[in-house]
């Protein structure tokens, strides 16, 4: 169940951080978030969350824009809205498998 758990945490850092990037787009200076979710070695889930370091284009001022790339940060959120349903599902097949096997019990 840990493992399930991880991943729907995971899923949740990835559409926080890409809605916080679609939230700054406007904002001077602004360096996107960047998720990367990787299996662990006991088969969990990672998280590791880091500055765009893309460059910006400049605008009429001369100051930086943000680095934002909507297309990304859409993709992200569908993402994780598919890994939600993913992880979800995973854990209702468990419910009724364990609840299966209850009954299976209960009746011997």
């Amino acid at each position: 169940m840990s493992i399930l758990l991880s991943s729907l945490r995971a899923h949740e850092i990835l559409l926080a951080n890409a809605s916080s990037n679609v939230a700054n787009m406007n904002t001077p200076d602004y360096k996107a978030i960047r998720t990367t979710i990787t299996p662990s070695i006991d088969g969990a889930v990672d998280v590791a969350t880091s500055r765009s370091d893309e460059p910006a284009p400049m605008n009429s001022d001369g100051r930086m824009e943000s680095n934002v790339d909507i297309a990304k940060e859409f993709t992200d959120m569908m993402l994780s809205k598919t890994g939600f349903e993913a992880v979800l599902n995973a854990i209702h097949t468990r419910e009724e498998m364990l609840g299966d096997l209850m009954n299976i019990l209960t009746k011997t």
